[in-house]
């Protein structure tokens, strides 16, 4: 169904906000995995039926870094990791975020649960409000796999496109708009897959062109 692959973050924030960071490339339900942009990052399975743009970035708007190393002591996600794995940590991130004033996104949280889904926490995370929110909780923000940081992987761009292609080939129709993002093709249609068959393309294609398992 075409509506989001979150994330992809195929690892993203939550189930996309997917997966996975594990990448939340949204628009066919994920996960991104929840990309994993912190937009994206609300649930990878967040279908709302528009076609979104795919990334895999780490979340960025609206989340202050605190002085010195921001990242010492976050969380650090794997390739390697189950979904479960990763929602876990960050259902503890979105939990702080709740507990710290961010609202929940009850309209997103609706369609998911419309779609026959667990929507979980879905929270709206677009205005990144309260800033105060994002401070205290940014030690708890997973950080994505080395691999799916363009900082630190000097291949990035190379394997995303590969991860793109891979995804085409099962049928997912995306095309690279730049290195971590992508959108659907205009005439893109449902590939026909389950969600868990969405997850399971994503998880296949990051750990195919990010992992090594050629």
């Amino acid at each position: 169904m075409l509506g989001s692959i979150a994330a992809m973050s195929p690892v993203s924030l939550g189930p996309v906000q997917r997966p996975i960071p594990f990448v939340r490339i949204t628009a066919l339900a994920v996960l991104a995995a929840c990309t994993a942009a912190l937009a994206a990052c609300d649930s990878p399975q967040a279908a709302t039926g528009d076609q979104e743009v795919a990334t895999l970035s780490t979340p960025a708007a609206g989340q202050p870094s605190a002085a010195g190393n921001p990242e010492a002591g976050r969380p650090q996600l794997r390739l390697d990791m189950t979904k479960e794995e990763q929602d876990r940590l960050w259902m503890t991130y979105k939990l702080c975020l709740r507990d710290h004033g961010v609202k929940v996104n009850q309209e997103r949280t609706d369609a998911v649960a419309a779609h026959g889904e667990d929507p979980g926490l879905i929270l709206d995370l677009s205005s990144g409000e309260p800033k105060a929110a994002y401070v205290a909780c940014e030690k708890k923000l997973p950080l994505q796999p080395p691999e799916l940081d363009p900082d630190r992987n000097p291949q990035y761009a190379e394997q995303w496109n590969e991860h793109v292609e891979c995804l085409r080939r099962h049928g997912i129709m995306l095309h690279v708009t730049s290195p971590g993002n992508a959108e659907f093709d205009d005439n893109a249609k449902d590939p026909g897959l389950s969600f868990d068959q969405e997850v399971k393309v994503e998880k296949d294609c990051t750990m195919e062109a990010f992992g090594g398992k050629k």
